[in-house]
């Protein structure tokens, strides 16, 4: 039950998307992007650029070793996918809604990312960690490797005090591990089989963007949304692209955690 219509109107409309947050950044001069909710310190968007389409090229030239075919292509996995695009986009207003906070963060996270899915059958916890990764560790290495040295090398020292590690693991759990197995291994999964890879990995890609957009905030609705198509929408399309290409969901988690988590910060840790 491929979409092929719906497949290539997405993908034309989140290039839009993409392009047009792009130059609103560049025409309004907000070209140094926030790093981080904690964190003031902006990044270049030139930086941003390399990091991402380094990641990218590399993962582009080296193909996984087995190819996996994802879900079956059939009405059960259509509605899926757009139940749980619908369930993204409802974190998204309501998140935008709220009056902010972790109690308010978690409390829209949990039941709408986590809860919901499972107890509707729109997923199974089974997909992440029954994904058989044999073989699927070395391939794409470098582009990780290419990816994890240019975030750090354009990154910024940590100088803040010595992190908790029960916040580090908590952080790494609620943030990096919840938000990929849905954005990722559950979202993305579905409309790949439906629409196509890319049109599917830019959709999730922007909705993940979309409620960063709250707390990376500051210079209007405008631009702090931009930004986040940008910022975020770029990371999200190398995660999306590394899930779509090798199925590893353990390396999301690895990448994921560190863009959560920078090396300097986990450094002080001890």
């Amino acid at each position: 039950m491929k979409l092929r219509g719906a497949g290539g109107f997405l993908l034309a409309a989140g290039l839009l998307v993409f392009v047009a947050a792009l130059v609103t950044l560049i025409w309004t001069d907000h070209t140094e992007l926030r790093i981080s909710a904690d964190n003031t310190d902006t990044l270049p968007l030139w930086m941003l650029g390399l990091t991402v389409f380094g990641g990218l090229a590399v993962a582009w030239l080296v193909p996984p070793k087995r190819r996996d075919d994802g879900l079956p292509d059939d009405p059960r996995t259509t509605r899926q996918g757009w139940w749980l695009f619908a369930l993204a986009l409802t974190f998204v207003i309501a998140f935008a809604l709220s009056p902010g906070g972790n109690g308010w963060f978690l409390g829209l996270k949990l039941p709408l990312l986590l809860a919901i899915p499972l107890l509707f059958r729109l997923a199974s916890w089974r997909e992440w960690y029954r994904v058989d990764t044999r073989g699927r560790w070395l391939r794409p290495a470098p582009a990780i490797l290419i990816f994890l040295a240019l975030f750090t090398l354009f990154g910024h020292g940590y100088t803040g005090s010595r992190p908790d590690l029960i916040t580090v693991l908590g952080v790494f759990i609620l943030n990096a591990m919840l938000e990929e197995i849905f954005y990722r291994v559950w979202l993305q999964t579905r409309l790949e089989a439906s629409v196509g890879r890319w049109p599917a990995i830019l959709v999730t890609s922007l909705v993940f963007a979309s409620w960063h957009a709250v707390i990376h905030g500051g210079n209007g609705f405008g631009v702090d949304l931009a930004s986040a198509f940008v910022h975020i929408g770029g990371y999200g399309i190398f995660l999306g692209y590394l899930w779509s290409r090798y199925r590893n969901p353990w390396l999301l988690f690895l990448v994921h955690g560190v863009i959560n988590l920078p090396i300097p910060m986990l450094a002080a840790i001890w």
